[in-house]
């Protein structure tokens, strides 16, 4: 068994610890209890390999980041369709509702927690069907059943049903001004954006054993244990919408702001900003640079293409991030 099979396991063992004031409920009817190894809830890819269900960089050899974790149903029926209903992992609102199989996320389901710690989307994707009551901007409580597990995809791989499942993930949204942005982008003229601020682009994950391996969470502590991977220093005198969604992330005096020093997770979750005044070194001359690269991490953040190829030099996602981070403050 890997590591990180290991890790995933070992969250999963520890739901006897109060380690926290948010309420999780696995998103499954699959009973939690009865989860003795990986194999018992991990989904893998047609590789087999269990780790390929798991967050990070787990699909073809480490070329390709998979941004939640794969559930595989407990019950199929006897043309093996699965038969799990999907739950809301937490108290919440329902943000967003697809109910078209128009991208490789299928149906999917985003729900936004804001009574949390720190307010984060969960994201419920491959849905057989949505739950047909379920309304836009309408509350919803822990367990609630939002879907039926499946199987839909427009991705370029078809998803057999003997591997249905329920992609899950967690994370925060980067910008209300994404879809500006999205526009403004030359490649994406022939490619209109069917999901608005829902799009995968503007909801940066996190690992989900980070909070579902226990009944009770404070979601900002887990967000924050994640290390900092690189960081890099912005110019401008204005708040950027995820600093005002996400104040808990702050550090430093904002009223006379020049700038700002935001660390990210490899995986490009910016986990921390500190507010610049107009004297700081790490205030770049620029729009924005990049300051320090943590090179135990380099490989990932390689693979992540937070960097380049020659891991020094800013990587495709990171500066796309960036671009998107500051299209509400300019």
């Amino acid at each position: 068994m890997s590591l990180r099979t290991s890790l995933a396991l070992l969250f999963l063992c520890l739901t006897a610890l109060p380690l926290g004031a948010t309420d999780i409920v696995w998103p499954t009817t699959m009973d939690r209890a009865s989860i003795r190894t990986p194999q018992d809830y991990l989904q893998p890819t047609v590789s087999g390999k269990m780790e390929s269900a798991l967050f990070g960089m787990v699909r073809e050899d480490g070329k390709r980041f998979h941004e939640g974790i794969d559930i595989r149903p407990a019950k199929t029926n006897a043309d093996g369709e699965a038969l799990d209903l999907v739950l809301a992992a937490m108290d919440g609102q329902v943000a967003y509702l697809n109910a078209n199989v128009n991208g490789p996320y299928g149906r999917y389901v985003v729900l936004h927690h804001a009574a949390a710690e720190i307010p984060v989307y969960t994201l419920y994707a491959h849905l057989a069907k949505i739950e047909p009551s379920l309304k836009t901007a309408q509350p919803i409580r822990r367990g609630t059943v939002i879907g039926l597990m499946g199987r839909t995809s427009a991705g370029a791989s078809p998803i057999t049903k003997d591997r249905s499942h329920l992609h899950f993930e967690v994370g925060l949204m980067l910008s209300r001004g994404f879809n500006r942005w999205y526009a403004a982008q030359p490649e994406n003229k022939q490619s209109p954006n069917l999901h608005g601020l829902y799009n995968g682009q503007n909801l940066i994950g996190m690992d989900p054993m980070l909070i579902l391996g226990q009944p009770k969470v404070d979601i900002l502590a887990a967000l924050r244990s994640q290390p900092t991977a690189l960081t890099v220093g912005l110019r401008t005198n204005k708040m950027p919408d995820f600093v005002q969604n996400y104040p808990a992330l702050m550090r430093g005096d904002a009223s006379h702001v020049a700038g700002w020093y935001v660390e990210f997770s490899w995986q490009g979750m910016p986990v921390r900003w500190t507010a610049l005044d107009a004297k700081s070194p790490q205030l770049p001359a620029g729009r924005w640079r990049l300051l320090e690269i943590d090179q135990t991490q380099r490989t990932r953040l390689i693979q992540r293409k937070m960097l380049g190829a020659d891991g020094r030099t800013p990587g495709e996602l990171l500066t796309q991030n960036l671009e998107v981070l500051l299209s509400t403050a300019r």
